[in-house]
């Protein structure tokens, strides 16, 4: 069988976001603290945190919750409020879904503010990243919702294809199946001019929008806006017909490439959708890509797997995740991007 022309995927995470001033998800609470302290919220998200956690202190670090645990445990608390409690008390389940729908929003805020710092200052390696990717026609899987790569690849030729969604156009394809900051749900889109948006997915009732401009929508009414992201939770939720074709577009990326490269990614221990997904799409290389109920396309074989990490740790899950061995590199992403191809083989 030949090749797809995509045979090169990129598998990026925090890693690379932190290399561009991102916060990771250990150290992000911390860092968005003043924020939410300048927002008129931290009081309110103070609360939540010393509810689950008695001993946190905003000036001490180490008594901070990581960002996933705090978001996983205020939705434990949202799936159980009426089983834990005989009656309604003063805090109501509308008070802690109000109090996660601003944390986040606040989050969501700062990471577009992240994106623009990033792009004024970019780095060599960041420069010569798109470069290669272009030049190679590769797909990137990106489990981050920043528009850096948005921005750099595509700008103001953004479409529907940029992000997988379309297998008739061909060149570089960015697919984020954790959702992305200018994503919006149809309610949340509606309000956005019919220029600066294009659909993404979906029916009339249940229809997922892209905002063009990569900037977060300015409402001269005040009005927020809430893109499609995923939350750092445990137990992550997929919904709707958009996260189906993206997690369907990783699996077939994956199917026939020939190089996956793993820059800045974990996998952690908790993230199972994406073991899962990606676990099928390096099964498919060995036994062929689904296509039919008992009908496989002839197997393209191993890929070559290449991982670069600052951390080790992430190198036993990724190989688990692939069947077979990786070829790891202990270093700095920016670092390894900028090497000669023959020192990066």
């Amino acid at each position: 069988m030949a090749r797809n022309e995509k045979d090169i995927v990129y598998i990026v995470g925090a890693g690379m976001s932190a290399g561009l001033g991102f916060p990771t998800i250990d150290n992000l609470l911390p860092k968005l603290w003043e924020r939410l302290e300048a927002a008129g919220i931290a009081d309110d998200v103070r609360e939540v945190i010393r509810f689950h956690h008695p001993d946190f202190n905003a000036s001490r670090y180490e008594t901070y919750p990581t960002i996933e645990e705090l978001l996983s445990e205020m939705k434990a608390n949202a799936d159980l409020f009426t089983s834990s409690r005989p009656v309604v008390g003063g805090f109501t389940f509308e008070h802690l879904e109000e109090r996660r729908g601003k944390l986040l929003h606040e989050m969501a805020l700062w990471f577009h503010e992240l994106t623009s710092t990033a792009l004024e200052d970019k780095p060599s390696w960041l420069i010569s990243f798109i470069e290669n990717v272009k030049e190679e026609n590769a797909v990137i899987i990106s489990f981050n919702w920043d528009l850096v790569l948005d921005e750099l690849l595509f700008g103001d030729l953004l479409e529907k294809s940029s992000y997988g969604l379309d297998r008739r156009k061909k060149g570089p394809q960015l697919i984020k199946p954790h959702g992305s900051l200018n994503w919006y749900k149809q309610e949340t889109a509606e309000p956005l001019k019919f220029d600066k948006k294009f659909k993404l997915a979906g029916s009339d009732e249940y229809g997922v929008f892209a905002f063009k401009p990569l900037r977060a929508p300015r409402s001269k009414l005040e009005r927020e806006y809430m893109p499609l992201i995923v939350p750092p939770v445990y137990a992550k939720q997929f919904e709707g017909p958009l996260f189906k074709h993206l997690w369907q577009e990783t699996v077939h990326a994956l199917s026939t490439a020939t190089e996956v490269r793993v820059l800045g990614y974990s996998m952690a221990e908790i993230d199972f959708h994406a073991r899962f997904v990606l676990r099928c799409g390096f099964y498919n290389q060995e036994h062929g890509e689904l296509k039919g109920p008992s009908e496989r396309a002839p197997a393209t074989g191993r890929a070559k797997v290449v991982v670069v990490n600052t951390s080790k740790l992430p190198l036993k899950r990724i190989r688990a995740a692939v069947g077979w061995e990786c070829e790891f590199h202990n270093q700095e992403i920016g670092e390894w991007i900028v090497q000669p191809s023959s020192d990066r083989a």
